[in-house]
């Protein structure tokens, strides 16, 4: 809960930026911001630090799910931006299944370190025991045969 003072407050803020913005062309400085206000930078802080307080929301604030039945948490519905969907991980733990499926253990392992270890062609051939030059023709080999298999599945992954 904020005060409506406090509010108000961040409300002139919002709308003085917007003008500024408007104006300028480009987002203020808070020196530009603080001058369009009429206040000193002491004072403009002190304000950007109260509207702050305006946008903070309880993470555990309840919201009922429409059928009365269960109560959920804005934590509960928050995106973590740095963690992968997990549809997007399951797509493409499948495709990398599918498209490997077909592949002897060295052949796959190639796959792995080169695509998913980001290993250089050299490092795998002395992890594997083979020359560089031998890694390479089986990565190319692999790629003919995984792109062959792809453009015969092309309908499947609707490309």
């Amino acid at each position: 809960w904020v005060p409506r003072l406090v509010r108000a407050r961040a409300h002139q803020l919002t709308k003085a930026t917007q003008s500024l913005e408007t104006h300028l062309g480009r987002k203020p400085t808070e020196k530009e911001t603080a001058k369009e206000l009429n206040m000193d930078m002491e004072e403009f802080n002190r304000l950007q630090r109260d509207a702050n307080a305006v946008t903070q929301v309880s993470l555990n604030t309840k919201y009922t799910d429409g059928n009365g039945e269960k109560d959920i948490r804005e934590i509960d519905v928050i995106k973590d931006k740095k963690s992968e969907d997990p549809l997007t991980e399951a797509q493409k733990r499948d495709l990398k299944n599918l498209l490997t499926k077909g592949l002897t253990r060295a052949e796959r392992l190639i796959v792995v370190l080169y695509y998913y270890e980001e290993m250089t062609m050299k490092e795998i051939g002395a992890t594997l025991d083979l020359s560089e030059s031998r890694v390479s023709q089986m990565h190319s080999s692999i790629m003919a045969r995984l792109k062959a298999q792809l453009n015969s599945r092309k309908k499947e992954f609707a490309f």
